[in-house]
């Protein structure tokens, strides 16, 4: 059997059935292989979108989604998708054929550094340059990608390596990493000193499957909970401890600045939280997510009601500011929300639609099958990711909440969802513009800067590409809309005119 072949007999084994791709020079073995092996190829027409495919199969699974596409340019695409899991420490696994190993360096075609362009945003990196070594290589990769903090990782992947038949293969090493040190006993202390501490769960949380622990601990002890603007929510349902998104552009309730001690839980010091920098503060890392249930603390139930009410209030001032003559992107979530169910998977994919969605719609509850665009703040990612979401959870209904702006990056994508059989709902909030950038420029240069868009019908775009087209122009329209779609078994776009500039 050759290296591809290995290589694709142990996907299977992990359990890999899929692999979004794009087809072009140093794929075809592999191909081949994967074929013959009955892995499924998703194929698009853009690299940045098989490799958000990837990137947020991780996200929702936990486990690494593979991305395969060929060398020179398409690499460059892919690390498009492969830079936001590095940012959000998500698991996906980047493939990228490549000429001969033997004629490497000396001009062939499409010849380049793959691995060096690729090493200062994944795990772990390499040319996978021995037949023999080919599952050893495989597995070190998924195991690094899968391990905590998960993240992506790359492989370069040679012709003539794929097409050489495999003499002695070389297992795949068994390696045991230390546990990190549980510092449950600081975390104690300093609750003891605190009167209004605040609990800022990052992503981690989820991927390690103890949000449930968390609220627990959190609701016990009448701590607020919060998760910074762009990490996995794990709030399934309604909970008295969860005190929705901080760090939004848009602002927010001030929970932040009036606390004197912040939890850290497997969330990043950056800018959502301030840099950790207010002399009035103190931080503390929670390491030991099981071991929090031991501590012991005072008490601020006062303090979770107040956060509460703050937040409630908060979210009141965002609609009473609504001009109500025009419809808002508050219009738009406000239709969307009675269709949501505990199992829908929502996509929000876009600046300003992104910030109002956080502000207005995770607020009471932030499900780990809802996806943003995660600490990198790109947008475009949502054709692929609610790609990915289909796959990931083939059952559940999916909606996809986008700008115009970020619908556009990659939206022949709709063809090959409809031809692949991958349904979902798009709605698109249109407000011919790069709607949270447009305003920067409004209100400090009091004109607009190349960040007006022109109009696009959105509706009859998405018919030309084999999808559903509809429009609508009241939120009552919206949500009838958004009703039959759900009930369609193919893509179906939904184009919104909005004003942009308030929520």
């Amino acid at each position: 059997m050759t290296s591809a072949g290995h290589f694709v007999k142990h996907l299977r084994e992990r359990g890999v059935e899929w692999m979004a791709t794009l087809c072009g020079h140093g794929l075809n073995p592999l191909f081949d292989e994967a074929s013959r092996a009955g892995i499924r190829l998703i194929d698009t027409r853009n690299e940045q979108t098989a490799s958000y495919i990837a990137d947020y199969w991780g996200k929702l699974t936990g486990r690494a989604g593979v991305c395969c596409v060929s060398s020179g340019v398409a690499h460059a695409n892919a690390l498009t998708g492969v830079t936001n899991a590095w940012f959000d420490r998500s698991p996906m696994l980047l493939v990228s054929g490549a000429g001969a190993l033997r004629t490497s360096g000396m001009g062939h075609f499409q010849d380049m550094d793959q691995v060096s362009m690729a090493r200062p945003v994944t795990k772990y990196c390499r040319v996978l340059d021995s037949a023999d070594r080919t599952v050893q290589i495989l597995e070190e990769a998924l195991a690094e990608a899968e391990s905590s903090p998960r993240a992506p990782v790359h492989l370069t992947y040679p012709l003539d390596i794929q097409t050489t038949p495999v003499r002695k293969p070389i297992p795949p090493a068994r390696v045991h990493k230390a546990a990190s040190q549980p510092r449950t006993a600081d975390v104690e202390r300093a609750l003891h000193k605190a009167k209004r501490p605040l609990m800022i769960c990052g992503s981690e949380v989820f991927y390690q499957g103890a949000g449930d622990a968390m609220l627990d601990f959190a609701a016990a002890n009448g701590i607020p909970l919060v998760i910074p603007i762009w990490d996995r929510g794990f709030v399934s349902s309604p909970h008295p401890a969860y005190c929705g998104v901080i760090g939004a552009a848009t602002g927010g309730a001030s929970l932040l600045a009036d606390a004197d001690v912040l939890l850290l839980a497997g969330a990043a010091n950056d800018y959502r939280v301030r840099f950790l920098n207010h002399p009035r503060q103190k931080a503390v890392a929670v390491d030991d997510f099981a071991g929090l249930s031991e501590c012991r603390t005072p008490g601020f139930g006062d303090w979770l009601k107040e956060a509460r009410s703050r937040v409630s209030s908060h979210r009141e001032r965002i609609l009473a500011n609504r001009k109500g003559e025009t419809l808002g992107a508050a219009d738009v979530i406000g239709a969307i929300e009675p269709v949501l169910t505990a199992e829908t998977s929502l996509l929000v994919d876009g600046g300003s639609i992104g910030q109002w969605a956080h502000q207005l719609l995770c607020t009471g509850r932030y499900p780990g099958h809802w996806l943003t665009c995660g600490r990198s703040g790109v947008v475009g990612w949502g054709l692929g990711g609610a790609m990915a979401a289909r796959l990931a959870r083939p059952q559940a209904p999916v909606i996809l909440l986008s700008g115009d702006g970020a619908f556009t990056f990659t939206v022949a994508e709709i063809e090959c969802a409809v031809r692949q059989k991958l349904p979902f709902v798009a709605v698109v909030a249109d407000d011919e513009a790069w709607g949270i950038t447009r305003v920067g420029h409004e209100q400090e240069y009091s004109k607009a800067i190349a960040s007006v868009l022109g109009p696009v019908a959105f509706d009859r775009l998405a018919e030309s590409l084999g999808a559903r087209g509809r429009r609508a122009a009241t939120p009552q329209a919206l949500t009838r809309e958004l009703r039959k779609a759900l009930d369609s078994e193919t893509v179906t776009v939904i184009q919104v005119p909005i004003t942009g500039g308030n929520p």
